[in-house]
């Protein structure tokens, strides 16, 4: 029993911290997947929140391509 509490509470803290963490998609799949448990029966609902999360998904994506571009450009002025 006191590992399945164990395995719970691992569980939740990994899900809670999934941002902080995740990959761009990992991210979009978790936001996704919860789109579709938060808004049971309600496709209206659904298709906006994962539109947020491709949105979500978008911004992510940019913020790592400029990085990455940032890094190149200081590596070419060397």
């Amino acid at each position: 029993m006191k590992k399945l509490y164990i395995i719970v509470v691992v569980t939740v803290v990994a899900v809670l911290t999934l941002p902080l963490w995740g990959s761009c998609d990992l991210n979009a799949k978790a936001c996704s997947g919860w789109c579709s448990v938060r808004h049971y029966g309600s496709d209206i609902r659904v298709a906006s929140c994962k539109a947020g999360c491709s949105t979500d998904r978008l911004r992510c994506l940019t913020s790592q391509g400029s990085k990455e571009a940032g890094r190149f450009i200081d590596k070419l002025g060397r």
